[in-house]
């Protein structure tokens, strides 16, 4: 992280997690590099301006190692099924709107951090679901109401609904098969065929634009984050 207190305040509050919760802290971008290579992290924690390195984090997770914890303040616990790392953004305030922009598998608002929040993040990635603070998302409920509507190629199936429901809740394919009682291809294609009518590039890209055609309300946002 490129800012020492933001840096220091994250080692702080990860050095007073619950126990079976590793944690290790990079000094620099080549020390974090070399840190994921190491220990195969479940999760790994950065800022927005440092998201570029997520590219050196996923070639290392794609070994299908399951290790234990992140860098430059990355955390992990044990299990899992993504034999991937898990991306927790640490964006700024102003950034909350372009989230499409900025994919990862959960977020945190630098200036509402707490040790409490970093906990239910770290709670719901390990349990597989998205990240999501209830703030951000109602704050991008209200940038919706005041958007332009945003256009989709098609009206979405039940089953389609029932699919970004879950997909907000940032379950992984083979997830969504076992919620909806069928394969994890068979769910891999409703995944592909809402990204396609939401004109989505990805899975956060979907959430975030599902939200702004008001697709999906405040009570699954809380459901989300508890």
């Amino acid at each position: 992280m490129e800012d020492q207190i933001l840096r220091l305040g994250v080692q702080a509050i990860m050095s007073g997690l619950a126990t079976g919760v590793e944690t290790y802290f990079a000094a620099n971008e080549f020390d974090f590099i070399g840190k994921v290579r190491e220990h195969a992290p479940d999760v790994a924690v950065l800022t927005a301006t440092n998201r570029r390195l997520w590219t050196v984090v996923g070639e290392a997770g794609s070994t299908g190692a399951t290790g234990r914890v992140g860098a430059a303040g990355g955390v992990g616990t044990a299990g899992g099924e993504n034999p991937s790392p898990r991306l927790l953004l640490v964006i700024e305030q102003h950034q909350t709107g372009d989230l499409a922009g900025l994919p990862a598998d959960g977020y945190l608002i630098r200036q509402d951090l707490s040790a409490a929040g970093m906990a239910r993040a770290l709670d719901q990635l390990a349990a597989g679901e998205m990240a999501i603070p209830v703030e951000l998302g109602r704050s991008l409920i209200q940038q919706a109401a005041a958007a332009a509507p945003v256009k989709r190629r098609g009206a979405l199936t039940s089953r389609e609904n029932e699919t970004l429901v879950l997909l907000v809740r940032g379950l992984s394919n083979k997830q969504i098969g076992r919620r909806l009682l069928i394969s994890e291809h068979g769910a891999k294609r409703l995944v592909s065929s809402v990204l396609l009518k939401l004109d989505a590039t990805n899975r956060t890209s979907a959430v975030v634009k599902a939200i702004r055609m008001g697709l999906v309300d405040e009570a699954t946002l809380a459901d989300t984050a508890n």
